[in-house]
């Protein structure tokens, strides 16, 4: 005999666990109101979080400004904010950078004395007056306390020298890189010789004397070895003013390159100089060559009136 025993369960409300509270649970208005207060204080901290965030970047900021501010501030004058007028007398002069101008020539030019007050002494007037040097193209001075000027200079390289046509009319200059005209005398005779520019200024730069500076780098390449082979130094004559002539070389040749399209001479000239036509041409003469005309190359003995007087003297 079998029984079947069947026992009704008491229902059980589904609860799901999130965390330590759970859900389905009626909420009273007091939890309610202690969430809302919790919320309330979350989003308080969280702004007072970002307003001391934002107050310490500021401050950040501000302090490497001020470094910034300090680090470009010239040592020079860090130094005179800290001394005042406390500075002692000029003891020492230091200077770098001279080769060509010795010690005694740029203190000389600077104009200030032993015993001179530090904080008497202009730095930026006395690097004026060294810039107007001949051979001074950038000058820096420094006060360093408590007793020493430190002078720093870039002296001019010259490239070339610069001949007048007329020898009488002025002394040789130089030219540097840029194209500046500075008097001084020539020590180096293996610079360049470029010839005329008299109405050409000094302690200026001049656009047609770096033009001459390159066509001389252009001249040095081999191809062109046999302009440098005679007797006589390799010389480029500057265009003359209102002169159809143009630029003129004077070497083993003499060659004529007229204003115009002086790539395409050059290349022409470099083809000729090689030629046996051309040195058979020489026979113990100078011979111009004229590449002015178009395509063609005209050969004639002797050079250009412009220039006899001044090459034969």
């Amino acid at each position: 005999m079998s029984y079947s025993h069947s026992s009704r369960r008491k229902p059980v409300r589904k609860q799901t666990a999130r965390g330590n509270r759970k859900v389905g649970k009626k909420r009273t208005a007091g939890s309610a109101r202690r969430g809302q207060s919790r919320l309330r204080l979350g989003r308080e901290s969280l702004s007072a979080t970002r307003t001391g965030t934002r107050l310490i970047l500021s401050l950040l900021f501000a302090a490497s400004m001020g470094a910034g501010a300090l680090l470009w501030t010239p040592i020079e004058e860090r130094l005179g904010l800290w001394l005042h007028d406390d500075l002692p007398l000029l003891e020492s002069m230091a200077i770098q950078g001279n080769r060509r101008l010795s010690f005694a020539q740029i203190a000389e030019t600077t104009g200030i004395e032993r015993g001179t007050p530090l904080a008497a002494i202009d730095a930026p007037a006395i690097a004026e007056r060294l810039t107007r040097e001949a051979w001074i193209r950038e000058a820096d001075v420094l006060r360093l306390p408590p007793s020493t000027l430190l002078i720093r200079v870039q002296e001019r390289e010259p490239r070339a020298v610069l001949i007048p046509l007329q020898a009488s009319s002025r002394p040789a200059r130089l030219v540097d890189a840029s194209g500046h005209v500075f008097p001084a005398t020539p020590s180096d005779p293996g610079l360049p010789r470029l010839i005329g520019g008299e109405s050409l200024a000094s302690h200026q730069d001049h656009r047609v004397l770096v033009e001459a500076l390159a066509l001389f780098e252009r001249l040095r390449e081999p191809r062109f070895a046999d302009l440098w082979a005679g007797e006589d130094p390799l010389a480029v004559h500057l265009p003359a003013q209102n002169d159809s002539e143009g630029w003129m070389l004077r070497g083993s040749v003499d060659v004529l390159l007229g204003r115009r399209d002086l790539t395409a001479r050059i290349d022409r000239l470099a083809q000729l100089i090689r030629s046996e036509q051309i040195l058979d041409a020489l026979g113990g003469e100078r011979v111009l060559i004229d590449l002015r005309f178009a395509n063609q190359a005209v050969l004639r003995r002797g050079i250009p009136s412009r220039t006899r007087k001044r090459l034969d003297s």
